[in-house]
């Protein structure tokens, strides 16, 4: 219902006639407007630029799962991995590392797959919430106190401890635990250190160096570095148009979400003013209403 709700609005809209594909290499700016700079050698040029980016190219990808890479290539994948190949080709049995919501989608997909084949490894108890946050930050009962403290540090820290991070929904639990009771997954508490292949088998270890599986394949659902998203053409327009930026690298904004100049943010970008529902669709939403009402 939703994918036919986006293909609708695609359609209504004509979002296809203004869409244009490809990486951003540098943006700059002087008094006509924005030069945006594609890696293909293509130039688009406006006179406002909303910087609507995600976290979504910035994997989490643990130190030993990149040393295990280095020396076993094709043994171990990040689940939004564009080179991950089809689950059909992976090697079998698969062990799936993370304890959140994507990691339960995947261990379920994949049980139905290749039963009595699957494992599911988490560091930590399954942390049950229905909403990623607080449904008070849906509205001015959160946002309002949020956007009254002054120090970023402190709105940071609120953020962080707003966000249920690594969570999963009630009715998702107990799928996951039908499916568990009746042998088709497994699921193993252990935080992986080290990982290395033994006999074409990968054998994963923890800090006391005790075998905590023997795997095929590992998929991780470790999720995305909370670093700035388009750091490597975003510092140097920070550094040139001098945009303010809290300790933690995140653009400080105005109420209407203005950076600087002719210059929008929504998405993970406006997180210092929008509060930890600002990479949501409901964030979306309200920035998407902040922008276009200032514009």
């Amino acid at each position: 219902m939703f994918n036919d709700h986006c293909d609708h609005l695609v359609n209504e809209l004509s979002i296809k006639e203004a869409w244009i594909e490809g990486d951003v290499e540098k943006v700059t700016k002087d008094h006509t407007g924005w030069r945006i700079q594609l890696k293909n050698g293509h130039d688009i040029y406006g006179k406002k630029l909303v910087l609507a980016i995600g976290v979504g190219e910035q994997l989490h990808i643990p130190d030993w799962a990149s040393n295990l890479n280095s020396h076993d290539p094709r043994s171990v994948y990040h689940i939004f991995d564009e080179s991950m190949p089809e689950f059909s080709e992976m090697k079998r049995p698969i062990t799936i590392i993370g304890g959140g919501i994507t990691s339960i989608h995947l261990a379920l997909k994949l049980c139905e797959l290749f039963p009595n084949q699957v494992t599911l490894m988490k560091r930590h108890p399954f942390r049950i919430h229905d909403f990623d946050s607080d449904p008070g930050w849906l509205g001015p009962k959160r946002q309002n106190a949020f956007r009254t403290v002054e120090n970023y540090v402190k709105r940071r820290e609120e953020i962080i401890t707003a966000r249920h991070r690594g969570s999963i929904p009630h009715d998702l639990h107990i799928k996951l635990l039908n499916q568990v009771k009746n042998g088709s997954l497994a699921v193993e508490d252990g935080e992986v250190v080290r990982g290395e292949g033994v006999n074409g088998r990968i054998h994963l270890y923890d800090k006391d160096n005790q075998l905590l599986a023997k795997a095929g394949t590992v998929l991780l659902a470790t999720g995305y570095l909370p670093t700035l998203p388009g750091g490597e053409w975003i510092t140097p327009l920070i550094e040139t148009l001098e945009l303010p930026c809290a300790k933690c690298g995140y653009p400080i904004v105005s109420k209407t979400l203005q950076w600087g100049p002719d210059l929008f943010v929504t998405g993970a970008l406006a997180e210092l003013e929008m509060g930890p529902i600002a990479r949501n669709i409901s964030g979306a939403r309200q920035a998407a209403e902040l922008i276009v009402k200032h514009i």
